[in-house]
Parts: C-alpha cells; sequence; structure tokens
C-alpha cells in the first residue's frame, strides 16, 4: 500500500470515530439542558389546561357566531343582486 492510500484510510477512520464523539457529546449537551427543565406540578397543570379549553370554546363560538352574520350578509347580499 502507498502512503497515500495509507493516509486515506486513516483519515476516514479519524472521520468515523469523529462523528461518534460529536454524536455523543451533541446527545450528553441534550441531556444536560432537558435536566435544567422545570416541569409543572400536577395542579398547575390542570389549571393550565382548563384554561386552554375555556379560551378555545371562546374562541370557537366567537368564530362561529362571525361565521353565521357574514353567512346571512352574504345570503342577503346574493339575494340583492339577483333579483
Amino acid at each position: 500500500m502507498s502512503n497515500e492510500t495509507k493516509k486515506a484510510e486513516k483519515n476516514t477512520k479519524n472521520a468515523k470515530s469523529g462523528k461518534r464523539k460529536g454524536l455523543s457529546k451533541i446527545i450528553s449537551t441534550y441531556r444536560g439542558e432537558f435536566s435544567k427543565i422545570v416541569w409543572p406540578g400536577r395542579p398547575e397543570l390542570i389549571r393550565k389546561t382548563i384554561t386552554v379549553a375555556i379560551i378555545s370554546g371562546l374562541f370557537g363560538i366567537y368564530i362561529s357566531v362571525l361565521d353565521g352574520l357574514f353567512a346571512s350578509i352574504f345570503t342577503a347580499f346574493v339575494g340583492l343582486v339577483t333579483n
């Protein structure tokens, strides 16, 4: 084997092991970041879930009312134009 072939094989091996080291470093970094997360307790989670459900329901009602209003206006307008 020539020196160039040996160098190419060595570089390939180094690149593969470098990727593994890089991946393990990334994983350990993510683990470190996830350990800093403060998860909400059960009472807080329930309270926020109820708040989101109520606000979503209110927005749904609001959009339904607006949709009905605009549909009525559009229907009346089309009735005026076609007659």
